[in-house]
């Protein structure tokens, strides 16, 4: 059923041109479905796909999740960065990160891809690993980087994994429920997800994970063609992390500024 386009009101009277901008952005992809990539890349699966489905099962991302998040926050002890003073000059180091984090996700898929079903036990871990570290790291990007963070690293997480507008949208809806309750100054703000954290990092979490990585995974079990599609979906994954991770980040750091007064959307 074809959806009406959802109309946006937003105060912008203390936004400049660029954020403005980036404003729209937000609210664009807001509305936007989850792409494809996976359901596509699933189509060449064929008859490895059991096998996948097995090493992708829901308690197998649940651990990842937990040691994922733990060794996310431990990778901030190096960032020194001052709190950028614009979000043009967090933008640009949250580029930086992006580039950082597909880089690395595309190594290691290929890796994981040139061994195959096997390879799997290790990559799935691993991509959710990169996946939250990115997150923290573009956090830190844009001024947020507390211990509290791991909590909304994990919301993130749940939507970049969301296999419909749907999910995708009551994803969302709870980190904005989390920053209404919050009030809007901005040491409330980094410090109020923890309510909902703890529900997103058990199952719910882990089957939206485990669905959205099967479909990309199980064509990198395919003899020969295994490295290549194992880069290409680990990339195209944390490019969705990434993605999710910048526009949630993006509307904290105006809210907290009062450039915002209310959640986009």
């Amino acid at each position: 059923m074809r959806r009406d386009p959802k109309v946006i009101i937003v105060d912008t009277r203390n936004a400049s041109d660029y954020e403005r901008e980036r404003i729209r952005e937000i609210a664009e992809w807001k509305g936007r479905a989850p792409g494809t990539v996976a359901k596509w890349m699933g189509r060449f699966a064929g008859p490895v796909d059991r096998a996948v489905r097995s090493a992708l099962s829901e308690e197998t991302v649940e651990n990842a999740l937990a040691e994922a998040n733990r060794i996310a926050g431990k990778s901030l002890a190096e960032r020194v960065d001052a709190v950028p003073s614009t979000l043009e000059v967090a933008d640009l180091r949250a580029q930086e990160s992006r580039k950082w984090a597909i880089g690395y996700a595309a190594a290691g898929g290929a890796s994981a891809g040139a061994t195959g079903i096997i390879g799997l036990a290790v990559d799935i871990p691993f991509t959710i690993t990169m996946s939250l570290r990115a997150i923290r790291r573009i956090g830190a990007d844009y001024g947020y980087r507390d211990a509290e963070e791991a909590d909304f690293a994990l919301h993130a997480l749940a939507v970049a994994a969301a296999n419909s507008l749907h999910e995708k949208e009551h994803a969302i809806a709870i980190i904005e429920k989390e920053a209404e309750e919050s009030g809007s100054n901005a040491a409330a703000s980094r410090g109020a997800m923890a309510k909902e954290g703890a529900i997103l990092a058990t199952r719910s979490l882990a089957a939206a994970l485990a669905k959205n990585l099967v479909g990309r995974k199980a064509a990198q079990a395919i003899p020969v063609v295994g490295a290549a599609i194992g880069a290409a979906a680990s990339a195209s994954f944390l490019d969705d992390v990434c993605t999710t991770a910048r526009h949630l980040y993006q509307e904290r750091y105006l809210r907290d500024r009062a450039i915002l007064d209310n959640a986009i959307g």
